[in-house]
């Protein structure tokens, strides 16, 4: 009996054992299962699959970042509305005066006015003295750089066309053939005829030369050109009296007629826009761009007024220079200033 319990004892214990490792291998394959499924979650994080308190905490961290960035944007621009005026350094004035300019596209004649005197004070090297006026003709006001009266040379044709048709049935009743008045006007503007102009001031005084000029000298006091003054024939010679303008008579004349405030002034600007000199102010312009000038050279004179029809308006430009040392000089600088006016009218 002794012997059959003790063998029932162990047999009870193996069975035991049996069971005990049994357990323990199937709790081990639990795990190994468990670890698996842990390495594979992990596996994948690069893949944005996260668990949940990862994605929390990635949201909590974005979510921070985004609101700092909001947070230093929100005060750069603060920063930014606080600073521009001081950093405009102009008052509400200047600004809205600023804002008219960039409206209406136009350099002001305030502006021109200093752009051209710095010109000539830096740039005007031909010997003697010049002068420049220019402005729109939809406005008043016009700069101007010395001025008085100088030699007119040429420029003179310009008064005696507007004083032949003020004139106009006086002196074409002088006519030799039908329409020579017509035709003399033409070649006296288009190619500055001399011939032509003493004609039309002798027939303006009825075959009496002094009588001509002097009523070319009315017509230029009664519209107000009062440094125009004509003393004699174009070719005779100027120790008794000479041809005088100037660059704002010139303007205001070549304003007038754009405006019809002159007797046949658009048949004087219709010859001027077929001049046939055009290497001077013309020259200053881009080529598409129409302009009306009138010339006038001695041999120490250069002069040049025009009327500019510009893509941003129209305006008139007189330049002249006198007792010149270098004529070729004062004709680029009368192109130069053509080219910088213009560039003045198109801002």
């Amino acid at each position: 009996m002794s012997r059959r319990r003790c063998i029932t004892f162990t047999g009870i214990v193996l069975l035991l054992e049996l069971v005990l490792m049994t357990g323990i291998i199937i709790f081990k394959e639990h795990s190994d299962t468990d670890t698996a499924a842990s390495r594979k979650k992990a596996s994948v994080i690069e893949g944005n699959v996260i668990d949940a308190s990862e994605a929390a905490d990635g949201n909590k961290n974005k979510t921070d970042g985004m609101q700092g960035k909001r947070s230093a944007q929100a005060e750069e621009d603060i920063a930014s509305e606080e600073q521009l005026p001081a950093d405009a350094g102009q008052s509400q004035e200047a600004l809205q005066a600023e804002s008219d300019s960039s409206d209406t596209g136009r350099g002001s004649i305030d502006e021109i006015q200093n752009g051209l005197q710095n010109l000539v004070q830096t740039e005007y090297q031909a010997g003697g003295r010049a002068a420049i006026c220019t402005g729109r003709t939809d406005e008043n006001d016009m700069a101007l750089v010395g001025g008085g009266a100088m030699q007119a040379a040429s420029l003179i044709k310009l008064y005696v066309a507007g004083c032949v048709y003020e004139n106009y049935e006086a002196v074409s009743a002088q006519d030799s053939y039908e329409g020579e008045t017509e035709s003399l006007l033409s070649v006296m503007i288009t190619v500055s005829d001399n011939t032509a102009c003493n004609t039309l001031v002798s027939r303006l005084g009825n075959g009496d030369v002094q009588a001509g000029m002097a009523k070319v000298n009315q017509y230029c006091t009664s519209h107000g050109f009062s440094d125009t003054h004509m003393g004699r024939l174009m070719l005779q010679p100027n120790d008794a009296d000479e041809n005088y303008t100037s660059v704002y008579d010139c303007c205001r004349y070549l304003k007038m007629a754009d405006a019809g405030q002159l007797e046949g002034a658009s048949l004087i600007l219709g010859y001027m826009k077929q001049q046939q000199r055009r290497g001077k102010i013309p020259a200053g312009v881009p080529s598409g761009i129409t302009v009306g000038n009138k010339t006038g050279e001695l041999s120490d004179v250069e002069n040049d007024a025009a009327i500019v029809y510009s893509n941003n308006g129209t305006y008139v430009l007189c330049v002249m220079s006198e007792n010149l040392s270098d004529n070729y000089g004062a004709q680029r600088f009368i192109t130069r200033t053509s080219g910088m006016v213009y560039e003045y009218m198109e801002k």
